[in-house]
């Protein structure tokens, strides 16, 4: 139970403590030479962003073609899940009819033999018969039937969404032009500024 707390302590904190983001300053170079150096980087910079783009456009394109294709065999699969959930449902519902029953049952068991029951005689049958029963009803629901799970149906938007999540644009090409920016006698600075959970 201590453990608990402090992990749920943990976890609130987390939850509230402020969430900071780091923004880069840039101070180019004064020289000729530098500002020549630095367009350089520049340019190399929006290359090697278009060839990322490009290599995420085909990305999605390839993961949609792949969902389109394995859709029908996820789509059978789904089918099958379905028919067995349909005939576990039968079983439920049989199932739940016969417990409701015994239970109900026993309740009526329960409150028969608790009114013949008589105080200053509680080894009597009738005492003894309401306590068993009471105690079965109480362990019934130990033994309640589970209600099966029903599949969820799967959609082709949604399937080509989930092939797509591995797709992005982030080919370290700001890390590199910070990096042309600096050896071209660039200035670097970085400011840590809060942008969610802020006092």
């Amino acid at each position: 139970m201590k453990y608990t707390f402090l992990i749920l302590s943990a976890l609130i904190l987390t939850a509230c403590s402020p969430r900071y983001e780091i923004k880069t300053h840039y101070t180019p170079p004064t020289n000729l030479d530098g500002k020549v150096c630095v367009q350089t980087c520049s340019n190399d910079k929006k290359t090697c962003q278009r060839r990322c783009n490009q290599k995420e456009d085909q990305c999605l394109a390839t993961a949609e073609q792949s969902a389109r294709d394995s859709y029908p065999a996820i789509m059978h699969e789904y089918q099958n899940l379905q028919s067995q959930y349909l005939y576990a449902l039968d079983r439920y519902n049989i199932d739940m009819d016969a417990w409701e029953h015994q239970r109900e049952r026993l309740r009526q068991d329960v409150n028969h033999y608790r009114h013949k029951c008589k105080k200053d005689n509680a080894k009597s049958y009738e005492c003894r018969r309401a306590n068993e029963a009471d105690d079965q009803l109480r362990h019934m629901y130990r033994s309640e039937p589970t209600h099966p799970i029903q599949p969820v149906q799967p959609t082709l938007s949604d399937e080509i969404q989930l092939a797509q999540r591995a797709c992005h644009n982030e080919c370290g090409c700001n890390k590199i032009y910070d990096t042309c920016f600096s050896s071209c006698g660039g200035t670097l600075t970085y400011e840590k500024f809060c942008v969610e959970n802020c006092d």
